[in-house]
């Protein structure tokens, strides 16, 4: 099997997809087919392995995911190539994050990559065990907290099912039998005959699939009111020297604000779009309703200094693809989204009180036409919003408004902010 190339495709809110091109001659050669079904995963990436291919397309109608661009093939309901125009972009230094990781893998793992990683991922939706967060479980408790926090922010009590993803669900045959039997239809003799396949063959003699923390790299959101956090996008955060405690707020908080626009989309967007300027919308506002969250005094309570350093590695996940449907904001415009989440929080705090979802929005999108787009003046952003009270908070988001054009064209960073 000789690897042709891979890519590090970082494309989201949350989550980066490794994707692998390989020569695939041998591959379907290593099991005798049982059953025949279509090779399309949740990550949109090939699985196909004779009879380990999976068939994920109709959780793929359903699904935020943060590990590829889903979410906007989940919400279209029409198409368009109208393309965001391009603004400075580049490589970003989250790639240096994962690089060690990504060099443990032989040609072999790479090969196995794709399916590994949509097994792990879609176990997380028939995991009903009790659930723990990273590897040790020793952000279960950390997680139920920011849980309850959100619930009660957002008004969304007991309305999120809240479950962890783990490269070691991948040592757990009954685990991959049960994705066998409920996404590709084999019996449950069938289904075993993989997983002892996949244990034995593919996992056992690797030498990184049983602890990298690419096979749990992963956070999305779905409309079925779920949210999953991998224990590896936290691991490389951390080991990139951001404190494992922000990143799972941070991750948590942003997740938590797809699952606000999945309530709100057509009141609040209109018709569902499959554009690259509808995808960058919906990720720059979940980028700004974490940053509300993770710095309000009745939210995560962190200051400006300590999410930053989250923020400034998670959102250099941001990509260039301008013309992609898949586009989620340059790296600095999404830095620009988490500054101004910042900014209405410190506006809102001598009110007393937590803005709406609603309200957050209004300003939002203000602050999208006006100081990100630049397609309306300040003026009639100010109109388009229906009170005092947000009048009064955009007013003084316009004060910062030379600050976030500044990020966005890299000429501030978070640490001189």
């Amino acid at each position: 099997m000789k690897l042709k190339n891979f890519t590090l495709a970082l494309l989201c809110g949350g989550v980066g997809l490794l994707t692998v091109s390989c020569d695939k001659e041998d591959a379907a050669a290593l099991v005798e087919p049982q059953a025949s079904f279509d090779t399309l995963s949740v990550n949109n990436a090939t699985a196909g392995h004779g009879n380990l291919s999976l068939d994920a397309s109709a959780l793929a109608a359903n699904t935020f995911s943060c590990s590829y661009d889903t979410f906007s093939k989940a919400l279209a309901a029409t198409y368009s190539s109208n393309a965001v125009n391009p603004s400075t972009c580049g490589p970003t230094p989250f790639n240096s994050a994962i690089s060690p990781y990504a060099r443990q893998f032989s040609a072999q793992d790479w090969e196995w990559y794709d399916l590994m990683s949509t097994l792990a991922q879609l176990y997380t939706y028939l995991d009903d065990s009790k659930q723990y967060f990273g590897a040790d479980g020793k952000l279960t408790n950390f997680a139920a907290k920011h849980k309850r926090n959100l619930e009660s922010f957002w008004d969304m009590k007991d309305e999120i099912t809240l479950n962890g993803q783990h490269t070691s669900s991948l040592q757990n045959r009954d685990a991959i039998a049960a994705v066998y039997v409920n996404f590709a239809g084999l019996t449950p003799a069938q289904a075993f005959a993989n997983a002892d396949f996949i244990i034995a063959n593919i996992i056992q003699p690797s030498t990184a699939f049983k602890t990298t923390p690419l096979l749990s790299f992963d956070g999305f959101a779905t409309s079925g009111d779920l949210i999953v956090v991998g224990d590896g996008i936290v691991q490389v955060m951390t080991d990139a020297g951001v404190d494992e405690q922000v990143t799972f707020a941070g991750i948590l908080a942003h997740e938590w604000g797809h699952q606000v626009q999945f309530n709100n989309y057509e009141r609040w967007y209109g018709p569902r779009q499959n554009t690259p300027e509808a995808t960058r919308k919906t990720e720059l506002e979940a980028d700004v309703f974490s940053s509300y969250y993770m710095t309000h005094k009745r939210g995560a309570t962190y200051n400006w200094k300590r999410a930053a350093e989250f923020f400034e590695l998670f959102y250099n996940i941001g990509d260039c693809s301008f013309t992609s449907s898949g586009h989620h904001g340059t790296p600095n415009q999404r830095l620009a989204a988490s500054r101004l989440g910042w900014i209405i929080a410190q506006e809102t705090k001598p009110m007393g009180h937590i803005l709406s979802a609603d309200d957050l929005h209004s300003i939002f999108m203000a602050a999208l036409n006006d100081i990100i787009e630049n397609k309306i003046d300040s003026s009639a952003a100010m109109a388009s919003l229906k009170n005092s009270q947000l009048k009064a908070v955009y007013g003084n988001v316009l004060n910062h408004k030379q600050e976030i054009q500044a990020i966005m064209s890299g000429q501030v960073d978070a640490k001189n902010l």
